[in-house]
């Protein structure tokens, strides 16, 4: 399980640069799948769509926001 809980982190940490770089509507899967240097199969193991791992890429990076808000005024 830990092996493919950091392929599903590999890809969401390259999606996340990507979709920085380039936008939603310009970020595709195949370059997802080639900077995360996996198959396009793989990315549909763990994703259905684009649109999802944007949704997991916003989810991620809004967890660390709170997490570093609870960090400074605890």
């Amino acid at each position: 399980m830990l092996l493919q809980d950091d392929i599903k982190e590999n890809i969401l940490d390259v999606a996340q640069s990507i979709f920085r770089k380039y936008g939603f509507k310009k970020t595709t899967m195949d370059e997802i799948a080639k900077a995360a240097r996996k198959g396009k199969s793989t990315l549909y193991y763990y994703f259905k769509s684009k649109e999802e791992i944007f949704a997991a890429v916003i989810e991620k990076e809004g967890n660390y926001m709170q997490n570093e808000l609870m960090r400074i005024v605890t």
